[in-house]
C-alpha cells in the first residue's frame, strides 16, 4: 500500500493500481487476490466451491421465506431480518444429511429450525402477548385458540393503542421453482380494556399445494380508534 502524497488526489482504477480515499489520507494499492477461473477450476478450491454453492441456496432461499412473509416484514421488522434469514436458511441446509457437500439444500434439511423465528427482535411475541394459545391441524386448515383472557392484562399495550389484532399467514413454498402462495388472515378487533375475553381463536386455510412447504406465522398488530375508524 503506498500513499498518495500528489496535490492531485486520484480516486478509481488505472490498470492494475486502485487509487482510494481513506480516514488517514489518499491510498494506493495494486489489484491483487485469486481469480475467478481459478476459483472456479482449481482442484484446490474444492471447498471455497462447495461453500459458495450453499451460500447461494441459503440466499435464494432466504430470500424467497422474506418475499413469502412480506405481510409480516410490512408490519415489523428489525435492521438485521434480512440477514438472519440469511443465516436461519443456512442453518436449515447445514442439516441436510443426505446429499454431498456443496449440493445440500433447504429442502431436504430440518425445517423444524424455522420455529420460533421472529421478524422482529426488538418486539417478541412473548413480550408483546402473555397468554399462551393453542394450535390445532385438520386436513384443510390451521386454528389457534386461546383461553379466557382479559386484554388489558394480557396484551402489552403501545402508547395510543386502543385495539388489537392477531393475525396469521401461510405460505406454501415451492424451493425448486424459486415460487411461493400466501394467505394472511385476520381476526376481529380487540379491545384492550379489563372485560374477559372467551372463545378467542384464529383460523387460516392450509395451502396444500404439491411439492411444498408449509410454514405458518403468527403476529399481532395495534390500532389507535379515531372517530369510529381504525388506525394502525
Amino acid at each position: 500500500m503506498a500513499r498518495q502524497s500528489s496535490f492531485l488526489k486520484l480516486e478509481g482504477t488505472i490498470g492494475d493500481v486502485t487509487f482510494y480515499k481513506g480516514a488517514n489520507g489518499s491510498f494506493a494499492r495494486q489489484k491483487g487476490g485469486i481469480s475467478k477461473s481459478r476459483i472456479l477450476n482449481d482442484p484446490n478450491f474444492q471447498r471455497t466451491r462447495e461453500n459458495l454453492a450453499e451460500f447461494a441456496k441459503a440466499a435464494a432461499a432466504s430470500q424467497l421465506l422474506k418475499n413469502a412473509f412480506r405481510e409480516i416484514t410490512l408490519r415489523s421488522k428489525d435492521l438485521r431480518t434480512h440477514n438472519r434469514l440469511y443465516a436461519l436458511a443456512m442453518k436449515v441446509i447445514k442439516s441436510d444429511l443426505v446429499s454431498p457437500r456443496g449440493e445440500r439444500n433447504f429442502a431436504l434439511g430440518d425445517h423444524n429450525l424455522i420455529n420460533g423465528f421472529h421478524f422482529n427482535v426488538n418486539s417478541l411475541w412473548g413480550t408483546a402477548v402473555f397468554v399462551q394459545h393453542t394450535m390445532e391441524t385438520t386436513p384443510t386448515d390451521l386454528n389457534v385458540a386461546f383461553p379466557e383472557f382479559i386484554p388489558g392484562t394480557k396484551l402489552a399495550r403501545p402508547m395510543g393503542a386502543s385495539h388489537a389484532r392477531m393475525f396469521l399467514v401461510a405460505t406454501a413454498l415451492n424451493l425448486a421453482e424459486g415460487t411461493y402462495e400466501t394467505n394472511l388472515v385476520s381476526s376481529v378487533d380487540i379491545e384492550i380494556n379489563q372485560q374477559p375475553l372467551t372463545g378467542f381463536q384464529v383460523s387460516i386455510p392450509k395451502i396444500a399445494t404439491a411439492g411444498t412447504i408449509q410454514v405458518y406465522a403468527i403476529g399481532v398488530e395495534y390500532m389507535q380508534e379515531v372517530n369510529g375508524g381504525m388506525y394502525p
